[in-house]
């Protein structure tokens, strides 16, 4: 409908006009001018065209609902003004609502259906999608375009928090949300984790660390599109409900478990361990398990930033310690590798570095990746503040070399 599309246009330059939010102080019309291509679909030059649209304009102007300018002589526009006092009609025309109406709405929805969430980052979404909307009336673009988009969100953050840190299936939790296994995935999934990785510190940062895709981005907070693999080479006796799992029979490859197992592990008897390595690159876990792997020593996948899967798998092998083993991690030498050895260290607490020095540092740098300033100004940042003090010496180095050391290097010298 022409009327709908004209007053649309008119609207458009309201809702970004300092009418919106301040009425009554800009003497400024809201108006669309014809020679400024603000009204595209008013082609003048051709006759039929404009005709038309001449009719449409008369028609709401009688209406009084705009007013009209015209060139002088001709049957051709030149601006077309909104009238302000008559903005309920206008929205009325068109199907819209004003935007001080759509903002209370769906700040009151988002309020009422996540008041109970416990969750850091989805309440810190509810809250600032409510303060916009209220203060600014801003709500994100997509409540717009697809309400139904926000409806289904919100019922996805309300099972998440549900969750209370354990993990699901992609598919399990979608099921549990909308009754279908694929909603989730096709519709939902990227505005989820597009709040998730804006309001989530910790996703943000071992993203930017570690450049996570969709489906690790979602296994970090614990949705996974499949069971993850966990693996383990050392002499060492994994026990469940049904039954003990001897590593050493598999030696020296070790076993691979999915991540489905792990609530069915009690404990693991660590009795002829004597160091504990968790190593962040898969090739060089498998080189080391095959080369370096001592008869008294558990080596463990690291994998990069762990999932609450993995997270609650390594805690029941730091609870299964009867003594005070020493605990290594060896990863890149880079900001993301120390990031992974403070999260580790929550659980290990008397955890230390492996083949991160300085040292290694210096060694390696011809075979390093070179960084941007952008990057060495973090690394500075970090020494600055004291971050990473086990790894105080090895930053000091990446910066004098503008290189970082990564776990391949090794196998390469």
């Amino acid at each position: 409908m022409k009327q709908a599309i004209l007053i649309s246009r008119l609207l458009d330059k309201y809702e970004k006009s300092k009418h919106l939010m301040q009425p009554g102080t800009s003497s400024r019309r809201v108006m669309l001018r014809i020679e400024k291509n603000e009204f595209p679909e008013y082609q003048y030059e051709n006759a039929q065209i404009r005709d038309a649209w001449n009719d449409v304009v008369k028609t709401l102007e009688a209406q009084d609902l705009i007013s009209a300018q015209w060139v002088n002589g001709r049957p051709v526009l030149s601006c077309i003004a909104l009238n302000l006092e008559r903005l309920p009609e206008c929205y009325q025309i068109t199907g819209r609502k004003h935007p001080k109406e759509m903002a209370q709405s769906i700040a009151t929805l988002v309020a009422l259906q996540l008041s109970q969430v416990t969750t850091d980052w989805i309440a810190a979404w509810r809250d600032d999608v409510c303060k916009q909307a209220r203060e600014a009336f801003s709500v994100p673009a997509y409540c717009k375009k697809n309400p139904s988009l926000l409806d289904k969100l919100l019922v996805a953050f309300v099972e998440y928090d549900s969750l209370h840190g354990e993990t699901i299936t992609m598919r399990a939790f979608s099921s549990r949300c909308y009754q279908d296994t694929k909603t989730f995935e096709r519709e939902i999934r990227d505005s989820f984790l597009r709040v998730a990785l804006q309001y989530s510190t910790d996703l943000a940062e071992a993203y930017e660390q570690g450049d996570l895709g969709d489906r690790e981005q979602l296994a970090y907070l614990g949705i996974y599109a499949r069971p993850e693999l966990y693996e383990l080479s050392g002499d060492c006796v994994i026990k469940t409900g049904l039954g003990e799992l001897h590593l050493a029979a598999m030696a020296p490859y070790g076993l691979a478990l999915p991540s489905t197992s792990v609530d069915g592990i009690i404990s693991f008897d660590l009795s002829r361990i004597r160091r504990i390595i968790f190593i962040e690159n898969k090739t060089n876990y498998d080189e080391f398990i095959l080369s370096e792997l001592r008869p008294d020593e558990l080596a463990v996948y690291h994998g990069g930033f762990f999932s609450p899967q993995k997270r609650k798998f390594f805690e029941k092998i730091a609870a299964s310690m009867q003594e005070k083993i020493p605990v290594s991690f060896w990863a890149d030498i880079d900001l993301g590798g120390f990031q992974m050895f403070d999260r580790l260290q929550m659980i290990f607490p008397y955890l230390s570095p492996m083949r991160m020095s300085g040292e290694e540092v210096v060694f390696h740098h011809r075979n390093g990746l070179k960084r941007s300033e952008h990057y060495l100004n973090q690394v500075q940042a970090a020494v600055d503040c004291g971050k990473h003090p086990h790894f105080r010496t090895a930053m000091k180095r990446i910066l004098e070399y503008g290189v970082t050391i990564e776990q391949e290097s090794f196998l390469t010298e």
